[in-house]
């Protein structure tokens, strides 16, 4: 397990903090990365969704009723089964953010993201 060292600074408003939270100071890192890293998650998703817009006539004409993914701005993969995608993305990508939507007649703009801390989905 790797070690991080916080300055001096930041771990003294940390630990008073934590002490009015009633709270540790890892607690509080923990919390605080789990944020940082969703934030992360949520613009990659962005960009994703973004390179899938500007692809949406491209993809309709080729794709119209199958599942893309999208990764690092890119179309890396697509499927008619939803399931065998997200299986094989997971696999080649792991845990990294990857868009994956379906093609449709009609462009739909609503996004679901599975949160990797809780399992939930959020519109």
């Amino acid at each position: 397990m790797d070690t991080v060292k916080l300055k001096p600074d930041l771990h003294e408003r940390l630990a008073q903090d934590a002490v009015q939270e009633a709270r540790t100071v890892d607690d509080l890192v923990n919390e605080a990365v789990e944020h940082y890293l969703l934030e992360r998650q949520r613009a990659k998703i962005e960009r994703e969704t973004a390179a899938f817009e500007a692809l949406y006539p491209q993809l309709r004409e080729q794709f119209l009723g199958e599942w893309v993914a999208f990764h690092n701005q890119k179309l890396v993969d697509h499927d008619t089964d939803r399931s065998a995608l997200y299986q094989r993305v997971r696999k080649a990508y792991g845990k990294i953010s990857v868009l994956i939507r379906q093609v449709t007649e009609q462009y739909n703009d609503e996004i679901w993201i599975r949160t990797p801390s809780t399992g939930k989905v959020e519109p």
